[in-house]
Order: structure tokens, then sequence, then C-alpha cells
């Protein structure tokens, strides 16, 4: 059996996650490295979800791994579902709990705090940017 020209097997979800930090009206972004999907795009920070592992554990060990921060997830937002990709990626926020942002280079090339009308413009930007700001009503 196959969905839009591909068999019902291809079409597993993945599971992802989002954090969304803040500093007042800035939240984090973060510059994908080169080797790594979608190199050079800016996105929140965050990624895959292990098998057996919670959305909250996976977002906290992702951000450590990632930029080197002790973080604790509070409040999940909600879901953003990317079809393109067959990604579910769960969207919380974040506290910064201890550690000075050192971005891993192998991950990530660039952080950067802007404000959502900034993220609204930057380019190349991941489409799940603008779901994520509607959703925090921002």
């Amino acid at each position: 059996m196959t969905t839009v020209g591909r068999p019902l097997s291809s079409l597993r979800i993945r599971r992802g996650v989002i954090g969304i930090l803040a500093r007042g009206s800035r939240l984090l972004l973060i510059r994908r490295a080169e080797g790594v999907a979608r190199p050079g795009c800016w996105c929140f920070p965050g990624g895959h979800v292990e098998p057996g592992e919670t959305s909250r554990r996976a977002l906290r060990r992702e951000i450590t791994e990632e930029l080197g921060i002790d973080t604790l997830p509070t409040v999940r937002v909600g879901s953003v579902r990317l079809p393109e990709s067959g990604y579910v990626l769960a969207v919380w926020r974040v506290q910064h709990i201890r550690g000075e942002l050192s971005p891993r280079a192998a991950e990530i090339a660039e952080i950067r705090w802007a404000t959502p009308a900034q993220i609204r413009t930057i380019v190349p930007g991941l489409p799940s940017n603008d779901r994520v700001l509607e959703m925090l009503g921002l």
C-alpha cells in the first residue's frame, strides 16, 4: 500500500524537540554548521529524540551537547509537524540553569539572540521558525 507515492512503511514518524530560551524579548537561535542537515540555516536549538527517551530528557541532552549549558524544559508549548521530513517536533520553553554558552562547532556555526521580528527576516531560516513563533503568540 502507498500514500502519495510512498510505501506506508516509509511514513515512520520521527520525533524531535525544539527549545525556546529567552533573554527578555530576544530568543536564542543557532546557525547550523556544515556537515549537519540543512547547513547554514538559522533555527531554534534542539534535535532528535532517541528511542526510549522522553522529549524533556532529549531536549536537556541536546542542548547540553550542542550548547554546553544545563537547562530545564519548563512548559511544553505544543508541537510542529513537518510532513516533508516526517518529523514531529515538541516545542518547549526552556530555563537556563547553569553554564556558559559554548556552541559545539561540529553542529553549530554561530548563535544569536533575536527578537521575533528579526527571526522572521533571517535568511536562511527553517520554515518551522515561523510556526514556532505563531505557537508562542509572537
